[in-house]
């Protein structure tokens, strides 16, 4: 696609996500971030993401989180409608601060301050893996105590996957970042001996689709392991909102068609929600049933919600 093209759909995105109307059902977005320590204030903040959510009946959104102080802030004051994440393992800034989350401990979490977090519930989910940027296989020894903790706590964990943004865009924008980026690690297969080695692990990918058909081994990897772990779901974010409308219908069909249906969750990865709904609906072969397990039911599923909060959102007070 020629970049003017791409950023007048871009710009005709966000406005439609201004002016059109929003589609009156639960919704759980399995991917939301809290600001990132280089994130604009003003419009990223809790208030802008809380408004945004309520706007368009997103019930529940999983929401990763860069430092204990972000993590105190937002479990005070949205518990009910965010399940805390925690971001990990943090690109390298090549500026001060060192790290874009969790700078005191290299962009990773303290084992003792995750552990206690995750026993008390404070911290449900890890969210966002982020190996591409940092450079590491998700099997690296640094790892491992992470993926035990997961499994003991039995919390679902968000991978990104597939290549990842190319330099100068999402926060490679920032020309400090992430000097060890590597887009060959978001390749599914790499997950194959974490699920091995920590077989109970509940994980979604993030980001599938994203490459469309450039890559056609990601396709065939992420296939596969779907076929080969029933405990794996995934996210189109990004695929479903910036990409070509094309692309995001391509793929999720090509998702239904495999048998994966029950397994694609909704993300928004920050962006406007009502314009990623928009699209959706203009898949005709989708029925309201699976746009409705997309963007409540598979996720209520995976996240094992129970039937009482399931009634909650559906008939809220």
């Amino acid at each position: 696609m020629p970049l003017f093209r791409f950023f007048m759909s871009l710009s005709l995105f966000f406005a439609a996500g201004c002016l059109g109307q929003p589609t009156r059902q639960p919704i759980i977005d399995m991917h939301r971030h809290a600001p990132l320590i280089s994130s604009t204030p003003a419009t990223n903040n809790m208030k802008t993401q809380l408004a945004e959510l309520e706007a368009h009946d997103v019930v529940l959104a999983l929401m990763s989180m860069t430092s204990s102080e972000q993590l105190d802030e937002w479990s005070n004051k949205a518990s009910d409608s965010t399940i805390a994440a925690v971001m990990m393992p943090c690109p390298k800034n090549l500026a001060k601060p060192d790290y874009y989350c969790f700078p005191d401990h290299e962009g990773m979490p303290e084992l003792a301050w995750l552990e206690a977090n995750l026993k008390s519930g404070k911290v449900r989910a890890l969210h966002e893996l982020m190996f591409n940027y940092d450079g590491t296989l998700p099997s690296s020894e640094r790892m491992r105590p992470y993926w035990a903790l997961a499994e003991k706590y039995d919390v679902v964990v968000g991978v990104h996957t597939w290549s990842g943004p190319p330099p100068g865009a999402s926060i490679r924008r920032d020309p400090n970042c992430c000097p060890n980026y590597d887009g060959e690690i978001g390749n599914p297969k790499n997950l194959r001996p974490v699920l091995e080695m920590y077989p109970g692990l509940r994980i979604w990918l993030q980001h599938v689709g994203s490459d469309g058909d450039q890559k056609p081994e990601l396709w065939t990897e992420t296939l596969a392991l779907l076929a080969d772990y029933p405990n794996v779901y995934l996210d189109l974010s990004i695929t479903n909102s910036v990409l070509p409308i094309e692309v995001y219908e391509t793929a999720i069909i090509r998702l239904v068609d495999a048998g994966f249906g029950d397994r694609i969750m909704f993300g928004s990865d920050n962006m406007p929600v009502n314009p990623i709904l928009e699209r959706m609906n203009a898949i005709e072969s989708l029925s309201s049933t699976q746009r409705r397990d997309i963007l409540y039911n598979n996720a209520a599923n995976f996240l094992r919600l129970s039937p009482e909060l399931r009634r909650r959102h559906a008939n809220p007070t």
